[in-house]
């Protein structure tokens, strides 16, 4: 799978892959690229029929974005890098995505990765497992799952504001009020 065009930026980290696009194109641009290495992107320009990605490593220079793979780095304390590896991504960048937003204006105070295998018996053939990411910050939890065996993926968000009212519910006092309500 080629580079997420839609969410590249100026900074971002893709790997030359050397396939697809048209073979005398790539003869050019192996002369200028490394097959394997990282590269930093400074702009992408998309077209109607393709998209070009130019790299700070080769100033004025252009290449077609089906060369390139997305690579993801430990951001913030979040390790992208290993959710990719483990999941897809299409994952990863749903993840980054709401996450980042969230450490705009909360502090990170945990990340954790954990796989859900179901505690087959060895005797029996293993289910595919489950990515569980957790991310907590300031006042809230995230918590992301991704299906290894068919790409389904979600999330939800547990706010301290729900659980203080739960556990004091569960101990019998009377919760504090939450004073903000939403309706659809």
């Amino acid at each position: 799978m080629s580079m997420n065009i839609f969410k590249a930026a100026k900074g971002n980290k893709v790997r030359y892959m050397d396939r697809g696009g048209y073979e005398k194109a790539r003869e050019w641009d192996n002369k200028h690229l490394v097959k394997g290495q990282v590269y930093t992107i400074d702009r992408v320009e998309i077209y109607q029929s393709s998209t070009t990605v130019y790299l700070d490593e080769v100033p004025g220079r252009g290449f077609n974005s089906v060369y390139f793979n997305d690579v993801f780095e430990e951001v913030n304390g979040i390790d992208y890098g290993r959710i990719h590896q483990l999941t897809n991504a299409e994952f990863t960048h749903f993840v980054k995505d709401k996450v980042e937003k969230s450490l705009e204006w909360k502090l990170l105070e945990r990340f954790l990765i954990s796989i859900e295998d179901f505690g087959c018996d060895p005797n029996e053939d293993p289910d595919p497992p489950v990515i569980v990411i957790d991310v907590k910050v300031t006042g809230m939890l995230w918590t992301f799952w991704f299906d290894t065996d068919e790409g389904k993926y979600n999330y939800s968000i547990l706010g301290e504001d729900v659980v203080n009212r739960y556990l004091a519910i569960a101990k019998g006092e009377k919760p504090e009020l939450p004073g903000l309500y939403t309706y659809d």
